[in-house]
This record gives structure tokens, C-alpha cells and sequence, in this order.
């Protein structure tokens, strides 16, 4: 009897001491530096509004990132759209907010070519080597590829189609002439605007998604959504970002069948 007692005494234990951290994964998009400035501050306002530490852990491969919630390593994430699928068909975890930055909550994927080629539409692209700034994100790698899939082109129809790993990749692969072809998000491309022009761009979809797993208790969960949008002035300063929006679901309809156009791209697997 002592024995079991002393077991479920142990349980209880671990798991109020699982639940005393939450860790908060980044996706990194190529800035680290910055990213974890900005989501140190959100850890720390969450922290102190939930009254459990928060701590933020900088992911620059999205496999660890689903592994990370897998073994219940994450408790929150932060990333685009496609993240955001992935881990609620896998891991049962809810976008609860969209940050705002800049006035917008919404960016676009663009496919670019260099200033002085012939491609000037997305129809020029037949025949091209085009490289893309990431192997799942939305806006550089399914946006891109839902232009080229509308404009009826598909990898048999392409030289080679592969990732750079980065946007910053993908231009520079561009401005050399490894590539003809870049897709990549609209934002990237405004240090290279002398180099690069853009040649399609695609509908607008969310952008820096917040996630949260519903494995956690019911009552932090609620907590930590209250908190999101209960964020002062002074926070939003510090992270650099004009606010948040509620997630509806018209903003995921245009990538809701993402995997479908993956599908027609097997290389990038």
C-alpha cells in the first residue's frame, strides 16, 4: 500500500513540475539573433501574466521542431501557416493569434527573376532552374509553387527545382545565375530591389502564427490566449510588433490543400 501511495505521489510530482515550464519553439526564419530579442520579451510579459516560466528555444530545423512537440518537449510555437497545419493535424496544437507587424498580419510569397533576363511572367518559366527559399514554409516555398501549379507548370516541366534554405539563399543563387528562377517572400526581397524583379505574386495568408497545444491544462491555455491579447504598449514596443489578431478561418482557405501542391513537386520531399 505504502509502495503505491509513493508512486502516485511521484507522478503527481512530475507532472506539477512539468507544467511549472513551458517552452516556447521559434522557427527561425535566418535572424536568430533578432527573433530571440523579440520572443524573449513576449516570454517574459507571458511569465509574469500566467505565473509560470516561459522559456524560449531558437528552432532552425523544422523536423526538430515537430520532434520537440512529439516528445512533449514544446508547449507553444511560433510559425507560418504550413507549421501551423502540421501540428495541429499531428500534435493537436490551435493557432490562437496572428502577430501584426508593420500594419499587416498577412505577407505574400513572390516568384523573382534577375532585372536584366527575358523572364518576365510566371508563363517564361517553363524550361528555368528556379530555387526556393525554404522545403516547406509558406511563403517561400508552397506560395511559389501554388503560382507555378495555377500557371499549369509542374517540375516535369522545369529543369531543376530545388531549396536554398534560406531567402537570403535563394536571391544570392539568383543574382549569380545558379538560378533563373527564386520564390521566395515578398519582404526578402526589398535590400536586392537594384538586382531582382518580380514576375508573380501570390494572395495574401498569415504570417507569424501563434501556437498553443491543447494538451496543456485548459486553464493556462485560456491564460495564456487572455494574456496574448491583453499586451501593453510597452511589450509591443520592445517585440517590434503592432499587435494581434484572432486567427479566422478564411485566412487559411487559399493553403488549406498545401499538401495537394507539394504533391506535384516530389523532389522537394
Amino acid at each position: 500500500m505504502l509502495k503505491k501511495v509513493l508512486i502516485l505521489l511521484l507522478l503527481f510530482v512530475s507532472v506539477s513540475f512539468a507544467q511549472e515550464k513551458l517552452i516556447f519553439a521559434v522557427l527561425s526564419y535566418g535572424d536568430p539573433i533578432k527573433e530571440y530579442k523579440r520572443y524573449s520579451v513576449f516570454a517574459r510579459y507571458l511569465s509574469e501574466k500566467i505565473k509560470k516560466d516561459v522559456d524560449v528555444v531558437i528552432v532552425e530545423d523544422i523536423e526538430k521542431l515537430f520532434q520537440m512537440f512529439k516528445k512533449k518537449e514544446a508547449h507553444m510555437a511560433v510559425g507560418c501557416s504550413v507549421v501551423y497545419f502540421e501540428l495541429k493535424r499531428q500534435y493537436n496544437v490551435e493557432a490562437v493569434a496572428v502577430m501584426k507587424i508593420n500594419g499587416k498580419a498577412v505577407e505574400n510569397g513572390v516568384l523573382i527573376a534577375r532585372k536584366d533576363s527575358p523572364i518576365n511572367s510566371i508563363e517564361d518559366v517553363k524550361g528555368k532552374r528556379i530555387t526556393l527559399g525554404s522545403p516547406i514554409c509558406m511563403s517561400n516555398c508552397v506560395m511559389p509553387l501554388y503560382m507555378l501549379a495555377n500557371a499549369g507548370i509542374t517540375q516535369h516541366d522545369v529543369i531543376n527545382i530545388w531549396s536554398s534554405g534560406t531567402d537570403k539563399g535563394a536571391i544570392l543563387a539568383l543574382i549569380s545565375s545558379i538560378a533563373d528562377v527564386a520564390g521566395v517572400k515578398e519582404e526578402s526581397i526589398k535590400d536586392y530591389q537594384q538586382y531582382v524583379k518580380v514576375i508573380a505574386k501570390s494572395p495574401s495568408f498569415p504570417r507569424h502564427i501563434i501556437m498553443v497545444s491543447k494538451n496543456i491544462d485548459k486553464k493556462v491555455y485560456k491564460e495564456i490566449e487572455y494574456a496574448i491579447f491583453s499586451a501593453d504598449e510597452n511589450t509591443l514596443k520592445q517585440m517590434e510588433v503592432d499587435g494581434f489578431v484572432k486567427p479566422q478561418p478564411k485566412m487559411f482557405e487559399i493553403i488549406k490543400n498545401y499538401r495537394k501542391v507539394l504533391e506535384l513537386f516530389p523532389v522537394l520531399k
